[in-house]
């Protein structure tokens, strides 16, 4: 099959019991699809789906990690970033995974985002409207209790040209931050335990 034949199901919104919803900084609330359900829709669509990740990269406090997600021979690249230093639970261990862990999930995400797996994520005015139409009364409360946070998404719309300090597909250090080797960050992380 060809991509432009595949790109109508992978575009498809997810089931409204697929959308999650996280606090934001501030207050708001957003949907997210989890990436554990983009890579179903990929095995449902097109099996055949293959991936690659770079090496992690220690950016300042940031862990980067590149995604080349490729979909019927055409190549798409993602990348995700996590908090390099972030806080154990009391037992020893991450919240929601490493940070390892949590940018490659990230740079999945949006090698997948690229394929239009999701997008319409970024329109949260869609995705109250989408959940309300399937009966999930999480919409009508999301839109009622966050009304700001519905009228202006805090993202930027998908395609659109990244902000200023964002870091986009091709990630760039600021003069305040310093690379460091993987051996550095794994001896910062064992300093914090």
């Amino acid at each position: 099959m060809e991509l432009r034949e595949l790109l109508v199901d992978l575009k498809k919104p997810f089931p409204a019991a697929d959308h999650k919803e996280r606090a934001l900084p501030g207050g708001g609330r957003w949907f997210f699809i989890p990436w554990q359900r983009m890579r179903d829709r990929l095995d449902e669509v097109c099996p055949d789906w293959q991936v690659v990740y770079s090496d992690p990269v220690i950016a300042g406090e940031l862990v980067v990690i590149r995604c080349k997600l490729t979909i019927c021979n055409v190549t798409r690249e993602g990348v995700g970033n996590s908090d390099a230093f972030k806080e154990r639970t009391s037992s020893g261990n991450y919240k929601f995974g490493s940070p390892i862990e949590c940018a490659t999930a990230d740079a999945f995400k949006n090698a997948a985002e690229s394929f239009g797996i999701g997008a319409y994520i970024d329109d949260q005015d869609f995705v109250v409207r989408y959940l309300q139409s399937k009966g999930d009364g999480r919409g009508v409360q999301f839109a009622h209790m966050d009304k700001k946070q519905v009228s202006n998404p805090p993202s930027r719309p998908f395609g659109a040209a990244p902000k200023t300090g964002q870091i986009s597909g091709t990630y760039q250090t600021s003069p305040q931050r310093k690379e460091i080797t993987r051996e550095e960050w794994e001896a910062r992380q064992k300093a914090k335990v």
